[in-house]
């Protein structure tokens, strides 16, 4: 028979046999990582030991030596591990990275030696890179897909490319909306960490399924689409060549994307063999997500919570607006430490005062005296936000509507909107801020830009007065469109936006004019 002390260290070795490096344990679902079971057991088991052994006569087994044995390195570093991200991103690897061919090698060199641009990708990543670990392993997904936000848009919410694509997955309208991802004037999900991970799961999942589980055929199909994949595979098969990821016939960025997610799958798994200095990310929730069913301001909570405002917009880089919108339940993303305050907020004040205006656009039978006694205000207050000079309103026309009981004047409503300006050939943030009657500053502050560059074909937010406001000052122009005319020309030779050009007159920017077309121009007389 065993004897106590005997079996309880076989019980120790069969547990740390269980906590070796090297095994995998399933990472939890909830956000914090709990202690495993294993260490839990083994710690429990050591003080039995420890007690057993205390109480023990024979002099064969003094209990000081037992006493002082202290636990073994591989326990002490599983511990430690389970508040290092990046080690738990590395357990969740399942992409083969062995004998890669030499683009990878390629890839791998050029992050080595650019190591200014690891560090400022990677710190830009921390407070998004729990969450969507989180999810990847909540769907079984390798790990490594973590990283590929990198890849897509260097962790930024605001990324945008020329081909529209947008936010941290880079999704286009297109496929945002094939899986449920919302996109209006109020609200883009694509630039929304929670809706646009799960969107991106969701088409990683599908793509991994389409492909016969090749993951790095889904990860092709990805950046390239599944047509043009599914296109290379079958021509392969017709000329009975393999069909795996490094045999096809892809596109150069394509051919390029897979080898720059591997090398830096690469680099992380072995930092340390490559002197790269990963930034402190422990495996705990970076930010709360606080539900808010009644409209707020953005400001307000930023200032609530005392929120970096730059960190405030990237978190809640989905809002297009100074205030969430009018209706449904909306999300928003509050670092952990400053997100108690907001939660007092709600639970402590009326809803009534959480935003000093709302907005409104005009829809088919709208009265300026039915919609003022909707939003519980009167309508002179309406017509004064809007600086309306009659009751005469337009179909899609955008009000200003100030809460309370009227006493809101325009200049604390904020006569202004919201403008989406595509950056062209040509554009400064000085030359938008003046065109716009804007600033550098609220641009770049609104925009999330830390310098000064901008890319062109680049989507900028950018607060200008409203139309209702600069009619005041404005004249009205019926323009025909001559041959040779574009929506650049027009807009240069009136001193006006493209954008603003296109929303007086409904029209696409991106349709060519006809000549004899008619343009209706609100132009300041100094300028023709």
């Amino acid at each position: 028979m065993i004897s106590a002390p005997k079996q309880i260290y076989a019980s120790v070795i069969l547990l740390l046999t269980v906590c070796m490096p090297g095994c995998k344990i399933a990472p939890p679902s909830a956000q914090q990582a709990p202690i495993p079971k294993a260490v839990i057991e083994l710690e429990r088991l050591s003080n039995t030991l420890s007690q057993t052994v205390d109480l023990q006569t024979e002099p064969k087994e003094p209990s000081a030596s037992v006493e002082a044995s202290p636990l073994p390195d591989e326990i002490i570093a599983s511990i430690q591990d389970r508040t290092d991200l990046w080690q738990r991103i590395r357990r969740g690897y399942q992409l083969n990275l062995e004998s890669l061919p030499v683009s990878v090698a390629e890839q791998r060199d050029w992050y080595l030696s650019n190591p200014k641009y690891i560090s400022a990708v990677l710190n830009r990543a921390k407070p998004f890179i729990h969450y969507v670990t989180e999810q990847l392993s909540n769907a079984g997904l390798p790990l490594e897909i973590a990283l590929l936000p990198i890849v897509e848009s260097t962790y930024d919410a605001f990324a945008y490319s020329p081909s529209h694509a947008a936010g941290l997955w880079q999704f286009i309208p297109t496929t945002a909306r094939r899986f449920g991802v919302d996109r209006n004037r109020w609200y883009d999900g694509r630039r929304d960490v929670v809706a646009s991970t799960a969107a991106a799961i969701a088409y990683l999942s599908y793509l991994h399924q389409r492909f016969d589980n090749d993951w790095l055929l889904a990860l092709a199909a990805y950046n390239s689409g599944e047509g043009t994949v599914g296109k290379a595979v079958r021509a392969n098969i017709k000329r009975g060549k393999p069909t795996d990821f490094w045999n096809l016939k892809l596109p150069k960025e394509t051919r390029n994307y897979v080898p720059k997610l591997l090398a830096l799958a690469v680099i992380i798994q072995d930092s340390d063999a490559f002197n790269v200095s990963l930034p402190n990310i422990k495996d705990e929730a970076y930010f709360d997500i606080i539900q808010i069913e009644k409209q707020i301001s953005l400001p307000k909570v930023r200032d609530i919570t005392d929120t970096d405002d730059w960190l405030f917009s990237q978190l809640n880089a989905g809002y297009r607006r100074s205030i969430t919108p009018p209706q449904g339940t909306f999300q928003l993303l509050i670092p952990t430490a400053n997100s108690a305050a907001l939660s007092a907020f709600i639970a402590t004040t009326d809803p009534k005062n959480w935003i000093p205006y709302t907005e409104y656009i005009v829809v088919n039978g709208d009265t300026l005296s039915d919609i003022a006694m909707r939003f519980d205000t009167q309508t002179e207050a309406v017509k004064n936000s809007n600086n309306l000079v009659s009751d005469l309103l337009s179909i899609g026309q955008l009000l200003v509507i100030p809460k309370g009981n009227g006493d809101a004047t325009p200049e604390k409503t904020g006569r202004y909107e919201i403008i989406n300006h595509r950056v062209v050939p040509g554009d400064t943030l000085s030359a938008l801020a003046e065109q716009y009657e804007s600033s550098v500053k609220e641009i770049r502050s609104l925009n999330a830009l830390r310098g000064e560059f901008i890319q062109v074909g680049q989507l900028l937010d950018i607060r200008s007065p409203s139309q209702s406001t600069k009619a005041t000052s404005l004249r009205k122009l019926s323009y025909k469109v001559r041959r040779g005319d574009s929506l650049y020309v027009i807009a240069k030779k009136f001193s006006l936006s493209i954008a603003d050009i296109t929303q007086w007159n409904r029209i696409n920017r991106e349709k060519f004019l006809q000549p004899g077309q008619r343009l209706t121009l609100y132009i300041n007389p100094r300028s023709i």
